[in-house]
Order: C-alpha cells, then structure tokens, then sequence
C-alpha cells in the first residue's frame, strides 16, 4: 500500500468515527437512529410532550449525545444559535403550567410559535404573551393568525410596522424536537457526502483494497 492510500484510508476511518480513544468509536449511526436518539432523548425530560418548545441547553446535550453515539453534528454552532436560550421569555413563559397548556394548544398550527416569537419581540410583545398564555382561550389569537384570511391580512398590516417586519414569515429558529430533526437531516447528508468521497478518494488510491 502506497503512502498516500494509508492516508487516505486514515482519513476515511477518522470520518467514519468520532474523535476520541479507539476504545470508545463507534461507526455513525444511521439517519433514522439519529431520529429516534432525538425523539427518545426528549422523551426523557420531565413532563415534556412532543410539539413542546425546546431550548439551547437541550439541543447542545442532544448534540453532545449524538457525538457520543458516533456522530459530529457539522456546524454545530450555527444550529445552536437557531434555538432560544433557555433564559429567553418565550422559553419561561412556555415553561409555567399555563404555558405549557397554551404551547400544545397552538403547535397544532402552522408557524405558531414563529407568529408567537415575533409577537414577543414587539414593543407591547411580552403583555400580549402574558395575556394570550394566561388568559382564556389566548390560543385563538394564535389560531386566527396562522389559518384565518383575516389573520394573514393583519400579519401583512403588522410588517409594515418597524418591529413587524416579515411577520408572516418564519423567523428560522428551531422550537421543537420536529424542527431540530429537520435541521439534522441536511446535516447528516452532509457528513454522509464528504464519507463518500472519502471512500471514493481511498479506492483510487488503493483499487485492489478489498
């Protein structure tokens, strides 16, 4: 074997596992254990349902986990950024026991908890979210904005304002297992590519490599 072949296949062996002692690889799990390691991992924390917000100090441990399990999440810094810290109001509020009623009232939505979110972030935001979290039937407005004409019509109305801006869109931030799971799957390609061409790279170097 050549010396560039021994290098290569070095290189495809430390993609194929995480960074740390030879006694503790492991090879990369599959997508789908991925899925079902977030799920399961989520399951776990205490009075958690699926659909319910998820914070920053979460995502990282789930991250940590993951690389445990035999996976560096690329970019992982950039993910975590998408997700509220765990001192956000959004994430307290929706912590109380009123909090947690009202979030798995609206995560049947679409986009609710983007609409929420930049809710919160206008000048009179957190009185809107006390009062919609605390007050009864404070899920309708949530309702009305994300499946009423009349609620995509006052979200255009709120764009237009200074602190309204791109009201009807999604801010991008992930608040869910279900939206961390989305952000993984590209991710996951992305390691599976570069192993591919890794594994492309060594057979050329070594064609007789069995």
């Amino acid at each position: 074997m050549t010396r560039a072949a021994a290098l290569a296949l070095i290189l495809l062996g430390a993609a194929l596992t995480v960074t740390a002692p030879a006694a503790n690889r492991r090879k990369m799990p599959s997508i789908d254990e991925v899925e079902q390691f977030v799920e399961s991992h989520f399951a776990t924390e205490s009075n958690y349902q699926p659909g319910d917000i998820i914070s920053r100090s979460q995502v990282r441990a789930v991250l940590d986990d993951l690389q445990r399990q035999g996976w560096k999440v690329p970019r992982d810094q950039e993910l975590l950024n998408l997700v509220l810290d765990d001192s956000d109001i959004l994430v307290r509020e929706l912590r109380t026991k009123d909090g947690r009623k009202f979030a798995r009232q609206i995560s049947r939505y679409p986009h609710a908890y983007d609409r929420i979110d930049r809710l919160a972030r206008m000048p009179t935001g957190k009185s809107i979210l006390w009062r919609s979290i605390h007050g009864a039937g404070g899920y309708q407005l949530l309702e009305y904005l994300t499946t009423a004409p009349g609620g995509t019509e006052m979200g255009k109305m709120l764009a237009n304002t200074p602190s309204g801006r791109d009201f009807n869109k999604p801010t991008g931030r992930v608040y869910t297992a279900a939206g961390l799971i989305q952000q993984l799957r590209p991710r996951y390609e992305e390691t599976w590519a570069a192993v591919t061409r890794a594994q492309a790279k060594a057979l050329q170097l070594n064609p007789n490599r069995p």
